[in-house]
């Protein structure tokens, strides 16, 4: 067993053949793939090799697996012990909760593991409390995004007070034995952290289980002996998962949204959909997605009303109201930008840093109710707790997305007892599916859901 991969050896090729078949899956898309239609390959991903090679951090997975069969293999380390007197977590000026200690405890303990740790539930505390333990070890932290880069480069040297923090990112470096690196531009670390690094950690870790470049990122570093993910929403997809699982270690949970909410650390949400009627009656059958997406959201005069009613009686009624609108375009949030008129901003990823800052800190702090509008540059890494609703008026059915989105609202605030989020039950084609789709990703986080 090594630090990225391991191999199971048996005389026994039935049971590695079965093995095999139980860690392939059926690629997306692969019948459009030139070699499936050369029959040069079978469609799959496999995640064990016929010679029994697989990812180091599938072993939890696989003993279980084998632990099912009565099986009981024995294990030959090649991989480097981490240490057994490690620094102590605490940092000053702050307190763990126990949910945050037990989680750190268990990434040092199995020296690998995707962190599970709920949006609001202070994950870049916890990963500062591993950093902290660490101390000392060269250490990579990779972001996919400028933005929760230079968050945590504050955090960590403003709030913790950590020396020899360095940073990359397109227009920036800084030296450091803890460098925290956009994977855009982590060709710049090669030479000094690619083989010297100890510890890797992987910030909103799910967003690099898919791509070539992301996913070869989080399956270097030959050296990292502790390699840690961290994000809200681990995919479901087994490609994607086991990808993950791979080059990081199993899923480490210990409490989930609905637990936090009925502790008081996170914000209760009333959810609330709006059944809205069937408005496709003369929908061509044969309309591709994007052409309904656009048709039935984005350019919808009725759907689109329907959002500006209820931004305006929310105004109506609360006077200090902080309203998040998340759009999937650039058009749609225009479009909406335009019906609510004043007291509206609206934030796309082609704003700097500095513009997104200002823009929040204008919701924040504006007299009388304030709307934000936002695409995904708002869906993950950007903290308001003064969110008191928040319109989901994109659709969309990934999982991730739609809890990454509902995850910016419930942070706790002194001016909020509720959240009040609101999504649609759409009804035309394609559009039925990831409403239903959504509305169980709700259900399954342990949220009530209301139909309006």
């Amino acid at each position: 067993m090594g630090v990225q991969k391991s191999i199971i050896k048996t005389d026994n090729p039935d049971l590695l053949k079965a093995l095999v078949d139980l860690y392939s899956f059926k690629a997306p898309g692969a019948e459009y793939s030139p070699a499936y239609k050369r029959r040069q390959w079978d469609g799959k991903t496999r995640f064990i090799s016929r010679t029994g090679v697989f990812r180091t951090g599938l072993l939890s997975r696989l003993l279980a697996d084998l632990k099912k069969i009565s099986c009981d293999p024995s294990l030959t380390m090649t991989l480097k012990k981490g240490d057994k007197e490690l620094k102590k977590s605490e940092i000053p000026g702050f307190t763990f909760y126990d949910y945050q200690e037990e989680l750190i405890q268990k990434g040092l303990d199995n020296m690998r593991g995707i962190i599970k740790s709920p949006t609001g539930s202070g994950k870049t505390l916890i990963m500062a409390g591993l950093v902290q333990a660490l101390m000392g070890k060269k250490m990579v932290i990779l972001f996919n995004a400028k933005q929760l880069l230079t968050q945590t480069y504050d955090f960590l040297t403003e709030a913790c007070g950590f020396d020899n923090v360095g940073l990359c990112y397109g227009e920036g470096f800084i030296e450091g034995d803890i460098m925290l690196c956009t994977v855009q531009s982590i060709e710049r670390i090669l030479d000094t952290h690619l083989e010297q690094a100890e510890v890797l950690m992987v910030d909103e870790c799910h967003e690099f289980s898919n791509g070539k470049t992301t996913l070869a990122a989080i399956q270097s570093f030959p050296n990292a002996v502790y390699r840690f993910g961290f994000t809200a929403t681990p995919p479901s997809d087994p490609i994607r998962r086991y990808n993950l699982e791979g080059a990081l270690g199993e899923v480490l949970q210990v409490v989930d949204t609905a637990n936090l909410v009925e502790e008081g650390k996170l914000t209760k949400p009333i959810i609330q959909l709006i059944d809205r009627k069937y408005a496709a009656s003369g929908l061509d059958e044969e309309m591709s997605y994007l052409a309904v997406y656009d048709e039935y959201i984005v350019y919808n005069e009725e759907r689109n009303n329907i959002i500006k009613e209820i931004v305006n009686d929310i105004r109506g009624k609360h006077e200090n109201a902080r309203i998040l609108v998340l759009t999937k375009s650039l058009d749609h949030g225009r479009a909406l930008e335009d019906l609510f008129g004043e007291g509206c901003q609206f934030l796309e990823g082609a704003n700097s840093i500095g513009e997104r800052y200002s823009s929040i800190s204008r919701f924040r702090d504006a007299r009388g109710p304030s709307v934000l509008i936002g695409t995904k540059i708002l869906q993950t890494g950007v903290n308001i707790e003064e969110i008191t609703h928040f319109i989901n008026a994109r659709g969309m059915k990934s999982e991730i997305a739609t809890l990454q989105a509902l995850g910016r609202a419930l942070r706790r605030h002194h001016t909020k007892d509720v959240v009040y989020v609101y999504d649609f039950m759409d009804k035309e084609k394609y559009l039925r599916e990831h409403s239903v789709a959504r509305k169980r990703h709700y259900e399954r986080e342990g949220h009530t859901v209301k139909i309006l």
